[in-house]
């Protein structure tokens, strides 16, 4: 069911969102995971890249790291969080094991490994908070994905695709945006895939 974000306030919308995808029980996050995969597994943009930026799931966020041993031909990167004074996300390269170290947000990292400049990545997996069809996303707040990638605003079709992984609770009907933010390419979730640019 999708609902307006057009009365709330962005502080609310991640609240009621964050509490919704905590709500689903571990073997529904397990299912929307895996569907969503599948679902990725089948577009031809997955099969096309080989260099694909993935994301460590955290409070609910829908969990599609299944792809990484299901492609192990491909090169798979997390992101690093940036040093204070730099506002701009690192990949570092995973090979899909546990990893031991937590960022200051308390999400692991990968602390060795070969990095690549997110201009040169093929496909991203981004999460989020909520989104619409139209490839809005609403994240965290911190502004990382967004400042990582302002690049495509000024040089549009470079880079990366951004798609956004999500439970399907996550959709709205539409998204306040800012000047700042960057649209998806599309959104994946357990029941479609989003092609929104």
């Amino acid at each position: 069911m999708q609902l307006s974000a057009a009365s709330e306030s962005k502080a609310q919308l991640r609240r009621r969102m964050r509490t919704a995808r905590r709500a689903l029980s571990l073997y529904q996050q397990r299912q929307h995971g895996y569907a969503a995969a599948i679902r990725l597994a089948q577009s031809p943009l997955l099969r096309r890249a080989q260099h694909i930026g993935l994301y460590w799931p955290m409070d609910g966020e829908l969990d599609i790291r299944w792809l990484q041993r299901r492609y192990p031909h491909k090169h798979f990167y997390l992101p690093v969080l940036p040093a204070a004074p730099r506002p701009h996300l690192r990949f570092r390269h995973w090979h899909g094991g546990p990893l031991s170290y937590r960022n200051r947000f308390r999400i692991p990292e990968p602390l060795r490994g070969r990095s690549i400049a997110p201009q040169h990545l093929d496909l991203v997996l981004v999460p989020l908070v909520a989104f619409d069809e139209s490839g809005a996303r609403l994240g965290m707040g911190a502004g990382f994905y967004d400042r990582t990638f302002a690049f495509k605003r000024h040089l549009p079709g470079t880079g990366p695709v951004l798609i956004g992984a999500a439970h399907q609770l996550q959709c709205v009907a539409t998204l306040p945006t800012d000047s700042w933010d960057i649209p998806l390419g599309g959104v994946v979730t357990e029941r479609r895939l989003y092609r929104c640019r």
